[in-house]
């Protein structure tokens, strides 16, 4: 008989009363305390408690999309603890009195504030360092892996339009009437056309041109000549001789700083999204209704 009582009490029996004797001391049901964990990630429960605190610090309603940021947030987090990164208590204190600053409360108007919400200051801390660890955790593991070149920053301007290329030119402008004898003298003075507006009596104009600027028959030619060479064009009316004195590099807009910030952003959230990717392949994530 004590044999058979001890088989009865063993393994599964003895794990069975000791989760009821938990719950009791807790004050809580089994349906409440499985109504609390809304996911799991690689066994660490997301509860509902968290999921309220992030609504209202990321001011999101949709439920399945507040859990699927938790969740990768959570493995984030998870991985940077994994691989050392531990946020510190400090830190967590610092940021919760800043939360209440910045909300026109104490700290302890803060905690009274989440009390009446069905919340908890543990609660709040809890997020906190999820949150911490997946953003600024994330950018400092992270920021070792990303570089920026030179170059890069270059092709930046280039393809923003922060980089404008300016050519100063010499253009003389003559009626069509006058083509044969502009011909002849270019033959004879070449480029100089000063002197080949000097005998044709036309005024010599200096300028400093962005492309789309011209005329077109002139822009198509003016920007496919050298330093020192002469584009020729005409149109209906008149004849364009233009010669390229100097091309001109004009960086206008953002600075390098604020170029090199922009592309290593651009890359820390190519690294995040390659992580995240990587780190859902190798876990076990559930959510439950």
């Amino acid at each position: 008989m004590v044999q058979r009582g001890f088989e009865e009490l063993s393994a599964g029996g003895l794990l069975k009363k000791l989760v009821v004797v938990l719950l009791l001391a807790a004050n809580l049901s089994l349906a409440q305390l499985l109504d609390r964990v809304v996911a799991n990630v690689n066994g660490e429960p997301i509860l509902e408690s968290e999921l309220k605190v992030a609504q209202m610090f990321y001011g999101v309603k949709d439920r399945d999309k507040l859990i699927e940021l938790l969740i990768q947030k959570h493995l984030i987090a998870q991985f940077l603890r994994d691989n050392g990164l531990k946020v510190p208590e400090g830190y967590v204190d610092t940021l919760i009195e800043d939360i209440a600053r910045s909300n026109g409360k104490s700290v302890d108007e803060l905690y009274r504030e989440l009390y009446s919400k069905g919340l908890s200051p543990a609660d709040l801390r809890s997020f906190l360092e999820v949150e911490v660890a997946s953003t600024l955790g994330l950018r400092e593991y992270l920021m070792s892996r990303v570089e920026v070149s030179d170059i890069e920053i270059e092709i930046e301007r280039l393809r923003t339009g922060d980089v404008e290329y300016v050519r100063e030119i010499e253009l003389l402008a003559v009626g069509k009437e006058k083509k044969e004898e502009l011909l002849k003298l270019i033959g004879k003075y070449g480029t100089d056309l000063d002197k080949v507006a000097a005998e044709l009596g036309e005024k010599l104009e200096r300028l400093k041109v962005k492309k789309g600027e011209l005329v077109e028959s002139l822009e198509e030619e003016l920007w496919k000549v050298k330093r020192g060479d002469i584009a020729v064009a005409e149109d209906e009316e008149n004849l364009y001789i233009a010669k390229v004195l100097r091309e001109l590099r004009i960086i206008s807009g953002r600075n390098e700083d604020e170029i090199k910030e922009e592309l290593i952003s651009r890359k820390l959230k190519e690294k995040e999204k390659e992580l995240l990717e990587k780190l859902k392949k190798g876990s076990l994530v559930e959510v439950y209704s």
